[in-house]
């Protein structure tokens, strides 16, 4: 670029090769400058746009932010979304094999028989209950990580699926078994003729195979958390959204 030629051409269309000229141009921005400064040129503009009928131009402006792109996330709106659901569910359904103490589902329970004898026994239906609910909502997050693009998604759900490869002996004692697909089954019966305290020492208390599934799917459920904040950067406002830190210093200044 020729930034002598730049000037040269600036100051040339500015004097127009008349001096009277240029001293009336010059005359006219002085003028055009002290209006916008003592608020008069403001008025005259909201006077005349106030007599506007702009409702074609805000349906037109409302259509392009309500179809435009302006996402910085890698997965869409509704794939965050599942992957926020359903991490939920995982966590919540793994604390309830997890947890220890008074509330956990692995605690006997008296029994009586038809002979009067009483005795403790694990509440096999309530623990089949509580891991099949583990099962399901361990493979739906599978589901929903498949659909996703965000690497760090991917990458924790890989580690998810990787321990539970590890642990698959251990699962298949009780009739869990992982398919192909990285999904698991659970097979009723066979769960339910298993002895339940191989089953409390895979999915109940701190260190567990159901612990540790926890926190892997809480980390997905950060990662789902950082993709959403992402996923809106520019409001229908017409400025950056908040969790943009660019956008944030771009709206300062207006």
């Amino acid at each position: 670029m020729n930034m002598n030629y730049n000037i040269g051409t600036l100051f040339s269309s500015m004097n127009n090769g008349n001096t009277y000229s240029g001293v009336n141009s010059m005359g006219s921005m002085l003028s055009d400058y002290s209006a916008i400064r003592n608020g008069s040129y403001g008025k005259l503009l909201k006077a005349y746009y106030n007599n506007v009928d702009n409702s074609a131009v805000k349906s037109t402006y409302n259509n392009a932010v309500k179809n435009s792109n302006t996402s910085t996330a890698a997965d869409s709106t509704a794939t965050i979304k599942e992957l926020q659901s359903t991490t939920d569910d995982l966590t919540s359904s793994a604390k309830d094999l997890y947890t220890t103490g008074s509330k956990s589902v692995f605690n006997k329970k008296s029994v009586t028989d038809e002979n009067g004898n009483t005795t403790q026994q694990y509440d096999t239906e309530a623990i089949y209950k509580s891991v099949k609910s583990f099962v399901d909502d361990y493979n739906k997050v599978i589901e929903a990580a498949d659909k996703s693009a965000d690497s760090k998604v991917q990458n924790s759900v890989i580690g998810m699926i990787n321990y539970t490869k590890m642990e698959s002996n251990m699962l298949g004692k009780m009739g869990i078994t992982v398919g192909s697909d990285y999904q698991m089954s659970i097979d009723e019966n066979t769960f339910k003729k298993s002895d339940m305290s191989v089953a409390k020492s895979m999915f109940n208390g701190t260190g567990s195979y159901a612990y540790t599934i926890a926190t892997k799917s809480a980390m997905t459920n950060s990662y789902a958390d950082m993709e959403a904040s992402r996923a809106n950067t520019y409001n229908k406002y017409g400025n950056y959204g908040s969790t943009y830190n660019s956008g944030s210093i771009y709206n300062s200044y207006f």
